[in-house]
């Protein structure tokens, strides 16, 4: 859309300079937003690698959750039902019936901690068991 002016020079009219300008400006801004949104984003990834990653040893002491309530099942499981009083046993029953039901998570604090009671109780009775038959653990030897 040039115009020939009267001297033979050719120039773009007013309005089309303006939408010219109106659009390098808008492609400017749009460039702007991206470049901005690229480095706030560059910059969170960069932030996040240099947290110190926590990374457990193979022989750790650490134990996840999940594997701390395999361990309780399997421990409450193995739970000799005929070694346990017939007052506590139907609560015991009542309560590994649910363990097995549902999950480990969803027994109350009171419940996993009543297991844990009759399995020390079990494991106590064992032990003195072993010392009234003589298998006892060996007492140290005097230096």
């Amino acid at each position: 859309m040039r115009q020939i002016g009267c001297d033979g020079s050719t120039e773009y009219p007013q309005a089309v300079i303006a939408v010219t300008m109106t659009t390098l400006l808008i492609i400017l801004l749009a460039l702007n937003v991206g470049a901005v949104f690229l480095a706030t984003t560059l910059y969170r990834r960069a932030k996040r690698a240099e947290k110190k990653r926590r990374v457990e040893a193979p022989n750790s002491q650490y134990k996840s959750q999940y594997v701390l309530d395999l361990e309780s099942k399997e421990r409450w499981e193995s739970l000799d039902l005929a070694r346990v009083h017939e007052v506590n046993r139907e609560e015991v029953e009542r309560v590994l019936l649910k363990l097995k039901a549902t999950s480990v998570r969803t027994l109350s604090r009171q419940e996993r901690a009543f297991l844990d009671r009759m399995v020390e109780a079990e494991r106590r009775v064992k032990r003195s068991e072993r010392r009234q038959r003589g298998g006892g653990s060996p007492s140290p030897a005097p230096s």
